[in-house]
């Protein structure tokens, strides 16, 4: 940078950079339903572009496989995203953290930082987010019958960390297929030690072109 404002840490990391927004917490909660889940924001967020939104399932039991997520607002006014189950009657529970590359005023004192065109892009009460893992090799393990159609399945062989959470926005769009629908699901799979990717379809490509996937978890 030529000019404004950065702060270094003792191992070389620059911790604020005003030419360079942090990924940054906006706010936090859980999510719980059956068939459908909702995690409503404690706040609006005012990005323009849909926030991106990390969960970690519960543990125990069947793995959990979220399918269909929308998103409740629009442009400066996100309040809540909403999940389906993509088997019915299923349970979805979890936590889940919302974060943008951007800030929101949220700490009654501290340091603000805005750029030239007064947006802020720093406030000591977002936490940073750390991406910890992101990957795109996903292994083709097969299919299963359901009731109507298959659900197609991949994999990429890395736990999730204790405090990790996965990015749930490169799931919102459907899967490559060569028939009608093919919503993509994903899931993990605490005994195993894998992330896991579904398509519910009739049927499915193999190679589903390295759809980015990410683990993250707050600094503090």
């Amino acid at each position: 940078m030529s000019y404004g404002f950065q702060s270094i840490n003792d191992n070389s990391f620059v911790q604020i950079d005003s030419d360079a927004p942090r990924l940054c917490l906006l706010t936090r909660g859980a999510y719980s339903g059956v068939t459908n889940a909702s995690g409503v924001f404690a706040r609006a967020i005012t990005s323009q572009d849909p926030p991106l939104i990390f969960i970690r399932p519960d543990q125990g039991g069947a793995i959990q496989v979220p399918i269909s997520v929308w998103f409740t607002g629009g442009p400066g006014n996100w309040t809540s995203f909403t999940m389906k189950a993509s088997n019915v009657n299923s349970t979805l529970s979890g936590q889940y953290f919302v974060a943008a590359w951007a800030s929101m005023g949220t700490a009654s004192y501290g340091l603000r930082l805005w750029d030239q065109n007064s947006a802020l892009i720093y406030d000591s009460g977002a936490p940073a987010v750390v991406v910890t893992f992101a990957a795109g090799n996903w292994t083709y393990l097969g299919a299963e019958q359901l009731t109507v159609g298959k659900r197609y399945i991949w994999t990429i062989n890395r736990a999730l960390g204790v405090g990790e959470y996965i990015s749930l926005n490169p799931f919102t769009m459907n899967c490559h297929n060569d028939a009608t629908g093919g919503g993509c699901a994903l899931g993990v799979d605490f005994a195993n030690g894998r992330i896991m990717m579904y398509s519910l379809a009739t049927t499915a490509w193999t190679d589903q072109g390295h759809r980015p996937f990410l683990c993250a978890k707050l600094l503090a």
